[in-house]
């Protein structure tokens, strides 16, 4: 799912908020066309603190392709890859543009015929399916330790498959991690004002709607039937989707007393915002915020250089805490890796660029082209861009309570049977919670 996050969502929803943007643009006198441009830190190689137990001292003339997604990540490879090269002069980088959400299944097909990437970006949660397809290769045993300790604890757990069995394979090179969060409009709400407890939230949602200054604008809006978004509503610091480590086929856990209990607040907030959840999707509450027309909206990183574009002043902090906790509520981290095709003819060399993306140099680079966060805990201090920090600062007020999403097989069983149920209770077809979270937990495991 992390890919459909950051790549899917980013493209279903860019044309309608650009098309948004533009009548905004149009009325302001400024160009649709992207604007911003963030610092770039400039990178002095022999700087650069990479190490490796990886035999590449090859001195054959070696190609390797990459596949990553286009609008950032493909400027970062290319900038990467003139580093790397600059480091091993035989060992040329060649950027493919491949999405990240259609490289799991090309390198599937493409690897056996020997016109697969030797490195390609995918979603952490996809590593199951390729895994048992065999198209990706371990990271080998001299390099977990150089890889472990060159990013945040859970990145490495997303970027590990957790088996039923109780056994462990890490496969990932972590580059970034992704959470949703909340993105305030600061011509409506400033932070000081923001709710910090969904009880404060409703309480202003209601305040704000009785306010005819604000006939036209929405205070806040989350796509409520995405179970993506919603699982925060059944998760907490110990009950996480699937097990502590995302393994247990037989059990959600989305269906405990206290995740019936949560969603006692998802119920009340329905009945504030009064849609369904079909009109209030990602699509259509991203589009009201980059029109300026809503205060807070769930989004995420994904979306920055898009609502950037539509000249919204707007900042990013914390989920408001959900009733009976005094903490931002559990929700999905996404963790964006490299991984190293088990059909390349130069595997040590792709494993070695692909360590090499992990290193603090490299994640910094990252981080300011793509304005998303980086897998490491010790690149945010030296963000030059005032704006980035003040981006990465407050996704990283929410991701610090996030989980990596299920990377597992089975996991994908959890996406339909949650999103019906979320979608059911927030509509009122059903008001029984326990026994629809019940329905869904049978659905999403192996206990049918």
């Amino acid at each position: 799912m992390f890919g459909k996050v950051e790549e899917r969502m980013r493209k279903r929803i860019f044309a309608g908020v650009l098309a948004t943007a533009m009548v905004a643009s149009l009325l302001t006198g400024c160009s649709s066309s992207r604007t911003t441009k963030h610092k770039v830190s400039e990178v002095d190689v022999d700087s650069i603190d990479f190490k490796t137990n990886l035999d590449i001292n090859t001195k054959d003339d070696i190609e390797l392709t990459v596949w990553e997604s286009a609008e950032g990540p493909d400027e970062f490879i290319k900038k990467a890859g003139e580093y790397f090269t600059k480091l091993y002069p035989n060992i040329k980088i060649k950027y493919v543009n491949v999405e990240s959400t259609d490289a799991n299944s090309k390198i599937v097909l493409d690897g056996p015929s020997g016109t697969g990437a030797d490195v390609f970006a995918c979603a952490h949660d996809t590593i199951g399916v390729m895994a048992a397809s065999g198209a990706i290769e371990p990271v080998p045993d001299s390099e977990k330790e150089i890889v472990a300790g060159s990013c945040l604890e859970s990145a490495l757990q997303g970027a590990t498959l957790n088996e039923s069995d109780g056994s462990s394979v890490l496969y990932g090179y972590p580059v970034s991690v992704e959470t949703y969060a909340l993105f305030y409009n600061k011509a409506l709400i400033s932070k000081e004002e923001i709710p910090t407890t969904m009880e404060d939230m409703m309480t202003y949602m209601t305040e704000f709607k009785a306010d005819s200054k604000n006939d036209g604008k929405q205070p806040f809006l989350f796509d409520a039937g995405n179970a993506y978004y919603s699982v925060m509503f059944t998760s907490t610091p110990d009950i996480h989707l699937y097990g502590e480590n995302g393994n247990d086929v037989t059990n959600t856990y989305m269906n405990s007393a206290d995740s019936v209990k949560q969603m006692e607040d998802f119920v009340a907030l329905s009945k504030i915002v009064g849609q369904n959840t079909g009109d209030i999707d990602y699509k259509h509450n991203d589009s009201l915020f980059a029109a300026g027309s809503l205060a807070m909206d769930i989004s995420g990183a994904w979306n920055i250089k898009t609502f950037e574009e539509s000249n919204i002043d707007f900042g990013i902090t914390a989920i408001p805490s959900l009733s009976g906790s005094t903490q931002p509520p559990t929700n999905f981290m996404g963790v964006r890796c490299m991984f190293v095709s088990k059909y390349s003819k130069h595997i040590p060399e792709a494993q070695a660029f692909a360590e090499f993306l992990m290193t603090k140099e490299m994640q910094q680079l990252r981080c300011e082209i793509t304005c998303t966060m980086p897998a490491r805990d010790d690149v945010l201090d030296n963000i030059t861009d005032d704006t980035i920090k003040e981006y990465m600062n407050g996704l990283n007020e929410q991701i610090q309570y996030s989980y990596p999403m299920p990377n597992m097989a089975n996991a994908s069983l959890f996406w339909s049977a949650f999103g019906s149920a979320y979608s059911n209770i927030w509509n009122g077809i059903v008001t029984d919670i326990q026994k629809e979270l019940d329905t869904a937990n049978k659905s999403a495991t192996k206990n049918k």
